[in-house]
């Protein structure tokens, strides 16, 4: 298996150990195993536990990033990253994209206990907030969007609920209809 493949098969064990065991759980003989690897075989590829954590949360942003390319590749309006960064957090419910998003926002969750590993999330966020202030809408109008929806992500992510779910799809539908001009 190729070096790329196996790295691959390592990052989703690791998922798999911190979605199902919790991270207390995430050690690099419980990953190993749930690769298939020697414990030897993961280190040759990840150096630490941190080094490990450090490639999950950028594997994260990378399908974050991915989702929100596709989406922007199909919408060349003014404001279409803001809507991209909407349409990537909130998927549309049972796709593909949706279960991705509630296993990446189930990692984060999990993972920040420290924040120094999340840099490499930190400062990809840092990225779309920069190119979001040329997204050809008010500047001031989408980060007040891009932090409602990042507080109706955390409501979630930590199962708070402060959105009735009836209402979810309309608040979400109000904030990417806040980016349209004029609207």
């Amino acid at each position: 298996m190729s070096a790329p493949d196996t790295k691959t098969r390592i990052l989703t064990a690791a998922e798999q150990v911190v979605l199902e065991r919790g991270v207390p759980a995430l050690t690099l003989d419980a990953v190993a195993e749930a690769a298939g690897l020697s414990k030897g075989g993961l280190i040759y590829h990840f150096e630490s536990k941190e080094a490990l954590i450090r490639a999950m949360i950028a594997r994260i942003g990378a399908c974050m990033q991915e989702r929100m390319d596709r989406l922007t590749a199909a919408d060349a309006q003014p404001g279409a990253l803001t809507r991209a960064y909407l349409g990537a957090a909130f998927p549309p419910p049972g796709t593909p994209d949706d279960r991705d998003a509630m296993r990446e926002a189930a990692l984060i969750a999990a993972l920040g206990y420290d924040p120094s590993l999340l840099a490499p999330y930190a400062a990809q966020y840092a990225g779309w907030v920069d190119r979001q202030k040329a997204d050809g809408i008010d500047p001031v109008l989408a980060a007040i969007i891009r932090l409602a929806a990042d507080g109706l992500w955390l409501n979630e992510v930590f199962g708070i609920r402060a959105v009735d779910p009836a209402d979810r799809a309309a608040v979400l539908r109000r904030l990417a209809g806040m980016t349209r001009p004029g609207a």
